[in-house]
């Protein structure tokens, strides 16, 4: 008898669709932890894109953004070396040669741009009620880097009696701030930095390195000495961060040179401006499942997950609701007959069989002919003499018979004549 299926506790569309929720909230999870959705938000009241505070930069980012200009927040030492306008705002503390060595690794790779650090903050207020808030308790003296060799020096100006006056690339205005401003020193000349921003005593604000190209054309040049058959891209300082900063950007006219600034610096890539934050400490490495997501493994993966849908589809069209088990001995007279013929087949033992199943056929046949003699050789004679020759041959071939399958081949034609046999002793 068939097995009876049992009810399902759930329908095959129900669990399907929890099997289903369930895969997709996993890869979710693994794809935020490899983008570093899990990492926080960062907005520790720092110089970087990730502090909302007035020396953060995460206006910045979000007013590239909205212009169209694609954007990246880097938490992956790796990402230092990608392509595209890289955007570094070093803390004060930060070792200039490990500056020094990122900027020169990525002359022949894209653009970068510096921003200089300026202020000292603190945390202020309720963090659950505005998170990232700082208040300004001064400005740095001075900052030194290294590039190239030679020594940069910005100096810090204090106490001053007005917030200081800005021009360049066709703009103008104030800075947000009295109390500090920020510049290259006097002795810097234009034979080094070539002057984008300047105040209104002629101190450098924003500049670049003198290159053999045009920045503001956005031209690239080529220095066999350096980068051989690459271009060498170009490096931009800004040393006034109030000019890029959140607190800098309330100002329209700012907003603009900062929009102006980014541009030239891009020198006419393409690729997303990228904003580090691993120099503020918020960066981690590169991690498998972040490869997974990208280029040109992001193939694999996807094939592997259609994959996996393929089989999950095919699991719940193959599976129903699932089946009572059946007995490991069913009842009845039919199956103890099959499973004694199981019995004697796995001992081997089948050729034991064939001079009592003989016998018990010849038995029968004389039974239904009205004869006695049922011993042995006999039956064979007895048959021949009422001419019943075929029977008696099948008989003897049951004997003769070797092996376990010519002994199921002679039995079921011993059976099959047996049948024929009596079906003519009928008729007559």
């Amino acid at each position: 008898m068939a097995a009876r299926a049992n009810p399902s506790a759930f329908g095959k569309r129900g669990t399907f669709a929890l099997v289903a929720f369930a895969i997709l909230a996993f890869v979710a999870f693994l794809y935020l932890v490899g983008q570093g959705g899990l990492s926080g938000s960062g907005n520790n009241g720092q110089s970087h894109v990730a502090g909302n505070g007035l020396n953060g930069f995460s206006a910045l980012a979000r007013m590239l953004e909205a212009d169209g200009t694609p954007v990246a927040r880097s938490r992956e030492r790796g990402a230092l070396d990608d392509p595209g306008l890289l955007v570094l705002p070093p803390p004060q503390q930060l070792d200039t040669d490990e500056l020094d060595e990122i900027i020169a690794r990525r002359r022949t790779i894209g653009p970068t741009l510096v921003i200089a650090p300026k202020w000292v903050a603190f945390p202020v207020g309720d963090a659950a009620d505005q998170p990232g808030w700082v208040a300004l308790a001064g400005a740095a003296p001075e900052w030194s880097f290294d590039l190239d060799g030679e020594t940069y020096d910005l100096v810090g100006e204090t106490a001053l009696a007005r917030a200081p006056q800005w021009s360049g690339l066709s703009l103008g205005g104030r800075l947000p701030s009295e109390d500090a401003l920020m510049h290259f020193s006097a002795n810097e000349t234009q034979d080094r930095i070539a002057p984008l921003v300047q105040d209104e005593e002629g101190h450098i604000l924003a500049g670049h390195l003198v290159d053999d190209g045009s920045y503001r054309a956005g031209e690239l040049y080529f220095d066999p000495d350096w980068g051989g058959d690459l271009p060498v891209y170009g490096v931009m300082i800004v040393a006034e961060p109030d000019l890029l900063n959140n607190w800098g950007l309330a100002s329209e006219s700012r907003a603009a040179l900062a929009l102006e600034l980014i541009d030239i610096a891009r020198q006419g890539t393409d690729a997303p401006v990228r904003f580090d934050l691993t120099l503020n400490g918020l960066g981690g490495s590169r991690n498998l499942l972040t490869l997974a997501f990208e280029p040109p493994f992001l193939a694999a993966t996807l094939t592997l997950l259609l994959a996996l849908a393929i089989a999950m589809w095919r699991a719940f069209n193959r599976f129903g609701p699932s089946l009572r088990p059946t007995p490991a001995i069913a009842a009845g007279k039919g199956q103890l007959v099959a499973n004694g013929a199981q019995v004697i087949g796995r001992s081997g033992r089948m050729h034991l069989l064939r001079d009592p199943y003989a016998n018990l056929v010849g038995t029968r046949v004389l039974e239904r002919l009205g004869l006695r003699e049922r011993q042995g050789q006999a039956i064979e004679a007895s048959l021949r003499e009422r001419g019943e020759d075929t029977l008696a041959q099948a008989i003897e071939d049951l004997r003769d018979a070797r092996g376990s399958t010519e002994t199921l081949r002679a039995a079921r034609a011993l059976r099959e004549t047996e049948l024929r046999e009596s079906e003519r002793t009928t008729k007559v």
